[in-house]
């Protein structure tokens, strides 16, 4: 009731003005104080009202964490000293009416390869190897452009869940957010999910049999989805608990490609009504794709009062972000989140959208 209460009043807002006008802040803007100032400010003179802050990246927290502590005995990523970059974030922010929400991009990825040294599987692994996701043949390492690979968590793991789980709550009860945005909430490929846990669970639900050999296998997928749903159920449920009024978001690969190459089932998501609001990765550049794009997440969401859009600058054309933009808005929606500050920047895209589209200052639908 509260969820949907809080959904309606998203759609409502912005028919009379009130958007999300978000943007995601990664780590090549969080390097010093300075830097997370002079990124807050440039976003606050574009009329921007939402910065998604990265506070879970390459296998560590951005922020300090009693949970990690607790599993790793390290509170926050050593490459950030003992800063706290979510606080800093938020103190240069709010002056400036620009609200945070932490985005825990890594998801269930425990580490990136370029942390790991010697024999070590990152911090949490070589506390929890038993946490640690594999393919068919057995290895642990899914791989990504350009040669690196990840580590990634048991996604049926329930202490590896409940660590996210955690994680997700100290950030809503430490620090003044309205709630936060989980990614990655995905297979790395659907070459994964044969670990000896999920194997046995399995097994436990199919008299016995061991998961299909063959990783596309229908049921299969949709039983990783289902898991992957459930859990989702469960994280948004447990984030209510801690504060009714938080806003549980995803970035979720677009729809339907989600399902079919990561076992992410988002149509579900909003049937579940896990979420309060979603922006799948609607990246096309060209006009017309994007429509298509837009009109078909619309209609598989059924609720789009819980789309906002995650879309992406066009470095070459930033002219037609501002034509994204309307399109949005035109189909009523209640906002975008735009990938990303730096390529904001660059492209100058800052200043062509505070000269169109973002003229004027907007309220967040939930204020």
């Amino acid at each position: 009731m509260i969820r949907s209460a809080i959904s309606s009043l998203v759609f409502a807002a912005s028919l009379f003005g009130g958007e999300v006008r978000g943007v995601w802040i990664a780590r090549d803007s969080l390097g010093s104080r300075e830097r997370v100032r002079e990124t807050m400010q440039t976003i606050a003179s574009a009329n921007f009202n939402t910065a998604y802050v990265l506070v879970w990246s390459q296998g560590y927290p951005l922020y300090k964490s009693a949970v990690f502590e607790r599993e790793t005995g390290i509170r926050t990523d050593p490459q950030y000293g003992d800063r706290d970059i979510l606080q800093e974030a938020i103190d240069e922010a709010k002056p400036l009416g620009i609200t945070v929400i932490p985005w825990l991009e890594y998801g269930f990825v425990g580490v990136w390869s370029g942390r790991l040294r010697g024999d070590s599987l990152g911090p949490i692994f070589d506390k929890h190897p038993d946490w640690i996701a594999r393919n068919r043949a057995g290895s642990t390492r899914f791989p990504i452009p350009g040669g690196a690979y990840y580590h990634w968590m048991i996604h049926t793991h329930p202490d590896a869940q409940n660590f996210l789980i955690e994680m997700m709550e100290e950030l809503i009860t430490n620090y003044d957010v309205p709630g936060v945005q989980f990614d990655r909430a995905r297979y790395p490929d659907l070459d994964c999910g044969y670990d000896e846990h999920t194997k046995s669970l399995y097994a436990a639900e199919h008299d016995g049999a061991q998961p299909p050999e063959n990783p596309r296998d229908a049921a299969w997928i949709r039983w990783r989805a289902d898991k992957l749903s459930q859990f989702l159920v469960r994280a948004g449920k447990r984030l209510k608990a801690a504060n009714w009024r938080t806003l549980f978001t995803n970035a979720p690969v677009p729809t339907p490609d989600g399902y079919a190459s990561f076992a992410q089932d988002v149509p579900a998501w909003v049937r579940d009504a896990s979420h309060d609001f979603l922006s799948p990765q609607i990246y096309w550049r060209d006009l017309d794709t994007f429509k298509s794009k837009l009109e078909l997440h619309m209609r598989l969401y059924g609720d789009s009062s819980r789309l906002v859009p995650g879309i992406a600058v066009d470095a070459a054309n930033p002219q037609r972000l501002v034509q994204i933009v309307e399109t949005v808005r035109s189909a009523g929606l209640p906002g975008v989140v735009i990938w990303y500050h730096e390529d904001l920047q660059k492209s100058k895209a800052y200043d062509l959208l505070k000269a169109t589209v973002f003229s004027e200052k907007a309220p967040l639908p939930w204020k």
